[in-house]
């Protein structure tokens, strides 16, 4: 559930949100991004990334409006046909994702929500699983996909009736919703009692994350990394089109809390690092069981 609002104060969490040029305030990490993205680029093959780097840096740390930095960016990254090598080494992710929540799905009726193009759901489905598929848009390849599909609200409650599926999926959707208290009170509310709910989240906080950062150090990388793939790669000139970063980033040990807060046992934390290569944000893999 991805709502299209963007950029308050703080987050859903009181955490402060800066500008993007502000994360460059913090010298540590305008060397971390420097390095971490050269490698995306790198990556991505790119043969002059180190140069491309430098021109994202100095527009990032000096535009007069953000929007101008988002376009900018994009406009280059498609003239160096950057983006458009990004979905061919994204063409493994729903494989990679699939193949980390397949021992943790409990039942027959699964439901995907936040499920963007429905590839993770579709791998589910060849198990022999119901899946549904529910998101606030429809991503084009949705009509690939021979299941349901289902428009959510960006607010309110789930068009689903209490306590069916045996496993709700919310992976690296928490992160964009503007209410995740709602987001997961949902996912708990149709998630039948002692079924699961499988999150996947970007976290900082990480011994592994990098030893040169602190904490606050490794949140305002994931922010600025979190934009850069959504709001400069993936850039629409139409409000309606931009993917909604508020930046809800938090530690293992604040997402545990959290779940458990509201109802949820987390019975296992698994640590995937860096796993998808174009996105440098640390994930992290949270099996929470349904208590009602």
């Amino acid at each position: 559930m991805m709502e299209k609002i963007i950029n308050k104060k703080q987050n859903a969490f009181g955490a402060k949100i800066p500008e993007i040029k502000e994360v460059f305030q913090n010298t540590d990490v305008e060397k971390y991004i420097i390095q971490r993205l050269t490698e995306v680029l790198e990556y991505l093959e790119v043969t002059d990334a180190k140069q491309v780097v430098d021109v994202v840096v100095k527009s990032a740390k000096h535009y007069d409006k953000v929007a101008n930095y988002e376009k900018n960016i994009h406009q280059l990254f498609d003239q160096k046909r950057i983006t458009q090598r990004i979905p061919i080494k994204l063409a493994n992710r729903a494989q990679i994702m699939f193949s980390q929540i397949k021992p943790h799905i409990l039942g027959h009726q699964v439901l995907d929500l936040g499920c963007g193009d429905g590839k993770i759901g579709e791998l589910i489905s060849k198990q022999g699983r119901h899946v549904v598929l529910a998101d606030v848009y429809e991503n084009g390849n949705i009509s690939n996909i021979e299941l349901p599909f289902v428009f959510t609200k960006q607010n309110g409650k789930l068009p689903f009736e209490d306590n069916f599926f045996d496993t709700t999926l919310v992976l690296t959707v928490l992160h964009h919703s503007n209410d995740p208290v709602e987001v997961i009170t949902e996912a708990r509310r149709v998630t039948k009692n002692n079924g699961r709910i499988i999150v996947i989240e970007s976290v900082y906080g990480i011994t592994e994350y990098s030893k040169n950062l602190n904490e606050e150090a490794q949140r305002l990388a994931n922010l600025f990394f979190d934009h850069f793939y959504n709001r400069v790669i993936h850039y629409s000139e139409f409000e309606e089109n931009k993917v909604n970063v508020p930046f809800n980033f938090q530690t293992p040990k604040a997402w545990k809390a959290f779940f458990e807060k509201y109802g949820l046992r987390q019975i296992k934390i698994e640590n995937l690092g860096f796993d998808q290569p174009t996105v440098p944000e640390y994930h992290t893999l949270h099996v929470l069981e349904v208590r009602k």
